[in-house]
Formats: structure tokens, sequence, C-alpha cells
């Protein structure tokens, strides 16, 4: 199936001016007036004529995508003569999802249209002013139609019966995905986070997740198997275990 360029720079527009407002937390694609960078980009093309992925798409997971619809890696980390309809991706491949990441598409050779935190909405900017190009970035140019699989849509995990509360957690350092899939980025691993609030989950062993805050932002549904659990107070070398009538008691030395 083809993908119209022009078509998918036109939903782009449209959102802009619907006033759509950045979030990472609501539809992604602008449905309930609320986008982020990659769920807008994902939409656009989407429009354009490029598959179904069965799931709104993170930068991170944009990569494949891009491919099987027809787009090819034109350049990585280095210079190149931007073009209409270009799509680039920034952040490290692998490690990309979330604040992590950013995708933009070009309209000129100079100038990017994106949904984007700092202006919160879809906006139209210059490219040299406002592209992250320190997070490493990789430029996929679109070459023509591909075939490509159309998966079984799979449902993406939602927070459920959300209750507002506050605290704060450490990211356990072998965390690998937010209750939502998108990866963890290896740069919030170990770290401390306030929390806003706790949704009920149905995922391996966590019955509960948690919303972590970043800046003026959310950083993602952390589950409550990847919390760090503090370690337990270490046993006084002073201490004696006895047994009476078959019980066991600590004895704490003076």
């Amino acid at each position: 199936m083809a993908v119209d360029i022009e078509k998918a720079i036109n939903h782009m527009n449209w959102l802009k001016s619907r006033g759509v407002r950045y979030s990472m937390n609501g539809s992604r694609i602008g449905t309930d007036g609320t986008a982020d960078c990659s769920g807008a980009i994902y939409s656009a093309l989407r429009q354009g004529g490029a598959s179904n992925a069965g799931w709104i798409l993170n930068t991170d997971s944009m990569h494949a995508w891009l491919e099987q619809n027809g787009f090819k890696c034109i350049a990585t980390n280095s210079t190149w003569e931007a073009k209409r309809g270009d799509v680039v991706i920034f952040g490290k491949r692998g490690a990309s999802g979330g604040a992590a990441g950013h995708v933009v598409m070009f309209i000129n050779h100079d100038q990017i249209i994106h949904c984007n935190y700092a202006r919160n909405g879809v906006t139209i900017d210059n490219e040299a002013s406002t592209c992250p190009y320190s997070m490493g970035w990789y430029v996929y140019r679109y070459q023509g139609s591909k075939p490509a699989p159309q998966p079984q849509a799979q449902a993406k995990p939602e927070p459920k019966n959300v209750q507002k509360v506050s605290g704060t957690i450490k990211i356990a350092k072998n965390a690998t995905h937010w209750l939502t899939r998108e990866k963890i980025s290896p740069n919030v691993l170990g770290k401390t986070y306030t929390y806003d609030a706790i949704c009920d989950c149905n995922i391996s062993v966590s019955k509960k997740a948690y919303r972590l805050k970043e800046g003026g932002g959310y950083l993602g549904w952390l589950l409550e198997q990847d919390i760090e659990k503090p370690l337990p107070p270490a046993k006084s070398t002073d201490d004696r275990e006895i047994t009476i009538d078959g019980k066991k008691y600590v004895v704490k030395d003076a």
C-alpha cells in the first residue's frame, strides 16, 4: 500500500488547526484533543495510507514500522539534504521510548511539523533551533510502497481505577517496560521519582501501577514489580538468637 506524504502532512496541519494539546496519557492521536509526538506522526501516516501497526507506536517502535511501509533510513547522526516528508526520529534506537525520544516530519528543507511538549501542541518550527540533535537522530525517507504485514490488533493496557495519591518511589535497575508497553529508558533506572496517581492492573505479578512525574509532564506508569524494594535492616552482630520452649527469640545486647 502506497503512502501519500501530502495526506500525512495535511493531517498534521489539521491536528494543528484543531488546537490539539500535548499529552502522553490521553489518546495520543488527537481523538480526545491531545496527542504526543509519535502518536501524531503515526496517525498522520496512517491517514496517508500506512499500515495498521495494531497499537499506537512510540518513537522506538516506529523504526521497523517505517521500514515496513516503504521508508528507508538515509542518514544516522550525519548531515543530509532534508526534503518534504522526511521523518526524523531522535533518541538512541532501542532506548528512545517516552521522554527519551522525539519524532518530527519535515515540510521543507528547514521547517518541521511536530507535536511537542515545549509549545503544548502541534507546531511548525525551524529545525535548526528546535530539533534535539544532541539525542542522536535517524532520517527516514519514503521510497515507495512495500508489502507490509497486518498484525492482529493487540489491546494496549490502559490504567484502570485511577486514584489520586502521592509519594516517591525508586525505579528498579532491572525494570524494562511501562504499564503501556513502552520500553523504559536506561537513563531513568535506579532513580527516584514522585508519583501522583495509582491504578489497578493485572500484568505479570503486578496488581498496581504508579504514574511517575518528570518536570511538567509524566514519565510513565511504573508496575509495582519494578519498584526497587528497600533492603531489610541489617541484623546486628551483637544480637543473639535463643530458643525457649520451642520459640525463637532475638536478644539484643546493650
